[in-house]
């Protein structure tokens, strides 16, 4: 039995890093909702935290069993690696200007792991000691869909059922759709359940990422197969017309789409309204610290004050729009840091999609959704370690997927 287990956790580590961070992000969801939502009785809203404690300590964990291949890495000179000093350097420019201002020093530690381990990630995934490793995607999607599944099971018994990290699972599924043959009759009904289960309470911008990919896969088919593109288009609006009908007008999927029509960018109400609050309040902090601090922001720890709905927010470190969150942090030279961000998202998902097979349209649908995340939650896509910088390059003699 102590060998069977030792040799599945040599197995595990043996694959590569990027499936093992998929699996880290599924795995922590899954022990946040039976530890605190279902054996605590704590509620599903406020688990971000505890999400994050288990995942970067798996993948800090990871980081100690790796840590002699670690100790000699290699890595080739291409623009994902070069791209990955970016986050170095704003690891740096946040460190030096919270600890000069002063900032508290836990907040500082907390704003610091993210882009450290996105940088160090991105490194890893295309050192020598992983880039020749295969990537199963099959295996991704299987153990992706047990976990969200079991999530999404206990969180239905604690009375949330979720999907664990829908920003993640979204583009993997749609990716298994489109290019998986065959694709698993039992892994299709479990997802299919799982999507039931979680209908009420999808995001707007998950919703907006399934909208546009399956356009985007109908456009792309008319040139190759416009029969099939006719049927897609058909069974599409047949589907949406469905769900639409089972969804109650009291679920958030319902409130969300229906308050779409009522968006009044004038308000600081709402979950828009507070965007939009966030933005004046980190302005208008700024500001007031002079223009020194305009220019290079509060560094890592910087809080500020906002009015939202039903409260004022004080010692608040958060934002949602990323152009927010780097002017927060990092001033006018933020927008800068986001630009090239920004840019390389476009690029390592163009260029992941030329490939056209499986773990390449992931990564360009992981591109995709989070350029949209970047202009409604960044943190969804600093929260995923750098997985959607991939430098991808497929061996038809090795690779899985």
């Amino acid at each position: 039995m102590l060998i069977e287990a030792q040799n599945y956790v040599k197995s595990f580590y043996e694959k590569n890093l990027f499936e093992r961070i998929i699996f880290y992000v599924f795995l922590s969801a899954f022990l946040v909702k039976i530890i605190f939502e279902l054996g605590m009785g704590q509620s599903s809203f406020g688990q971000s935290q505890h999400k994050q404690l288990f995942f970067y300590s798996f993948l800090g964990l990871d980081y100690f069993i790796s840590f002699r291949k670690i100790i000699a890495l290699r890595v080739s000179i291409n623009p994902l690696s070069l791209f990955s000093f970016l986050f170095f350097i704003m690891v740096a420019h946040g460190l030096f200007i919270g600890f000069m201002n002063g900032n508290n020093l836990f907040i500082i530690l907390n704003d610091t792991i993210p882009p450290l381990f996105i940088g160090l990630n991105i490194l890893r995934m295309q050192s020598s000691s992983e880039c020749l490793k295969p990537i199963d995607f099959k295996s991704i999607l299987v153990s992706s869909t047990l976990l969200a599944a079991g999530t999404c099971f206990f969180g239905y018994i604690s009375g949330a059922p979720s999907l664990g990290n829908p920003s993640l699972y979204y583009p993997l599924i749609l990716a298994g759709l489109f290019m998986l043959r065959p694709f698993p009759k039992y892994v299709f009904v479990i997802i299919l359940v799982s999507l039931v289960l979680t209908m009420n309470d999808l995001n707007r911008t998950t919703m907006a990422f399934v909208v546009f990919t399956i356009a985007g896969y109908t456009g792309l088919q008319t040139i190759f197969n416009p029969t099939k593109a006719i049927i897609l288009f058909f069974c599409s609006l047949l589907c949406l017309f469905v769900v639409w009908s089972f969804i109650p007008q009291d679920s958030r999927t319902y409130i969300r789409v229906m308050g779409l029509a009522d968006v009044d960018l004038s308000r600081r109400t709402g979950s828009i309204g507070e965007r939009q609050a966030e933005q004046d309040a980190v302005t208008a902090k700024l500001q007031s610290k002079g223009k020194t601090i305009e220019w290079v922001g509060l560094g890592f720890g910087g809080l500020y004050e906002v009015k939202i709905t039903h409260e004022v927010l004080t010692d608040y470190g958060h934002a949602h729009y990323a152009w927010v969150w780097f002017n927060l942090r990092f001033g006018a030279i933020g927008y800068l840091y986001m630009l090239i961000m920004v840019a390389m998202l476009f690029y390592n998902g163009t260029r992941s999609f030329m490939y056209k097979d499986k773990i390449g349209v992931f990564i360009a649908l992981l591109c995709f959704q989070g350029l949209l995340y970047c202009g409604t939650y960044v943190n969804t896509l600093f929260l995923l370690s750098g997985i959607h910088f991939l430098y991808y390059k497929p061996y038809p003699s090795k690779e899985l997927s």
